[in-house]
């Protein structure tokens, strides 16, 4: 009985404290939009990502993500990327993230983003054969600013780091994808 009680006691604490953070919030979802590059083994390497978020306190969002960057050319594609020895190479990232701005609202607003997720490797060394998927953990940390134009568009620039630990795959050395990115992101709320 001790336990449940104290466990209850500690569960009012965290609502009570947490509620300043979602007062007068209300579910707003926004779609995202971005595209950003790293550096892989000392070659730029572009992706593209979508992302669908919605606040939970005037200065705390939280989204859900997935991000492509092709490794390798593609038949019918316009990007000849080749930083791998496979003939089709794509790193595919997806997870959550959460965003903490300095402001409640500001033109310019500094922000803090944080990310964890998986990172799946997928490669076909032929056109005829099985395409082969690894995943790993993947995370990143970045710091930017929003900008903030009209009340349901944003532009938001990031440059963080990404933690992307692989083994040695698909001619790439060990923990290559984790490296420095930079992004830029439009926001725009559904409604």
């Amino acid at each position: 009985m001790r336990f449940t009680s104290k466990t209850l006691f500690l569960v009012i604490l965290v609502c009570l404290a947490l509620f300043p953070l979602s007062a007068a919030v209300e579910w707003q979802p926004y779609l995202a939009f971005g595209s950003g590059d790293t550096k892989i083994e000392g070659k730029e390497a572009p992706y593209l990502e979508l992302a669908l978020g919605t606040p939970l306190g005037s200065r705390i969002n939280a989204e859900a993500y997935v991000s492509a960057q092709p490794l390798s050319g593609f038949p019918y594609a316009p990007f000849e990327e080749s930083d791998t020895d496979s003939v089709h190479a794509l790193a595919v990232q997806s997870g959550f993230r959460v965003s903490l701005t300095l402001f409640d609202d500001a033109t310019f607003n500094p922000m803090m983003q944080v990310s964890a997720g998986h990172l799946a490797l997928a490669s076909q060394e032929t056109e005829d054969a099985a395409p082969n998927i690894t995943t790993y953990f993947s995370s990143s940390i970045a710091s930017g600013f929003e900008l903030n134009f009209f009340d349901s568009f944003q532009i938001i620039l990031l440059s963080g780091y990404r933690y992307n630990p692989h083994e040695a795959i698909l001619g790439l050395g060990k923990d290559a994808l984790s490296s420095h990115y930079s992004s830029v992101s439009f926001r725009a709320v559904l409604d």
